[in-house]
């Protein structure tokens, strides 16, 4: 999959399910999809391009070929993640957005000229309201202490993993100060020093997680019995099990242990 490659790329989806034969995206059509359309943004060469295919009743494809994005995550590399997560979230709008929420007017399809411009939109034939892909912003953030960083058993957990804290961000709220709430309501701690780490597309369904380092400043480890389970500090030596690689909660936990680890090294040289 490179620029060189003059290639349609499709990306059949339903039901918040891929299919992707061998783990790549198929370069043919499938039959029996209902709707097909661009979904990729205009680019300078203008060779290869990127399609989704929608069907209620996808007949005729693999079955094992069809997969949960969580799945691959592991495996599958930046370039698929992308291409997979986009498609994921067009059909999430695309199923959530099936009339208008002003008149209750069937939307149509999106307009092949506006999709040829990079403008991913369906518009009310009736009263002209334009309906855009949404992302929810959330925050997520590792709180750190010196040579520990702060990890959480939380209740949706079905595999014992210990990561960091998230949350949606609240009407009117900016991004620190959903940080430093949710730091609080979760685990009851005050925290500083916030700084701007990452940010992944996490299209489970539709959301954009903006990741954040943020220093204990006060307070005791106190969870919240709805949110999480236990929460501890954890030396960066000595962490308990944590997400996979491809989450932007591994990319932060990665970082803080590559971090303490060349302070590590620094002291070691100065003594």
């Amino acid at each position: 999959m490179n620029s060189a490659d003059k290639t349609n790329y499709y990306w059949p989806v339903a039901d918040g399910q891929l299919w992707l034969p061998n783990g790549q995206p198929a370069t043919q059509l499938p039959e029996d999809q209902s709707t097909c359309f661009r979904i990729d943004l205009p680019d300078e060469d203008g060779v290869s391009r990127h399609w989704i295919s929608l069907s209620d009743k996808p007949h005729g494809l693999a079955p094992e070929h069809w997969h949960n994005l969580r799945e691959l995550m592991d495996s599958c590399t930046p370039e698929i993640w992308f291409w997979a997560g986009r498609a994921l979230q067009v059909e999430h709008w695309w199923r959530r957005h099936r009339f208008c929420s002003g008149c209750g007017a069937p939307l149509p399809e999106p307009v092949a000229e506006r999709l040829a411009h990079g403008e991913m939109v369906r518009v009310c034939a009736s009263c002209h309201i334009h309906y855009y892909p949404v992302q929810t912003p959330c925050i997520i953030v590792l709180v750190t202490q010196g040579d520990h960083c702060l990890l959480a058993l939380h209740q949706r957990s079905r595999t014992g993993t210990y990561t960091t804290l998230a949350g949606f961000v609240e009407a009117g709220e900016r991004i620190e100060q959903t940080v430093v709430r949710e730091v609080a309501e979760e685990v009851g701690l005050k925290v500083n020093n916030l700084r701007y780490a990452d940010s992944q597309s996490w299209p489970f369904p539709a959301q954009l997680m903006l990741g954040f380092y943020a220093e204990y400043e006060a307070g005791s480890i106190v969870p919240q019995p709805e949110e999480i389970t236990e929460a501890h500090w954890y030396h960066y030596r000595d962490l308990p099990k944590i997400p996979p690689r491809g989450t932007i909660a591994r990319q932060l936990i990665d970082g803080f242990v590559s971090d303490r680890e060349a302070v590590a090294r620094k002291s070691g040289e100065s003594e």
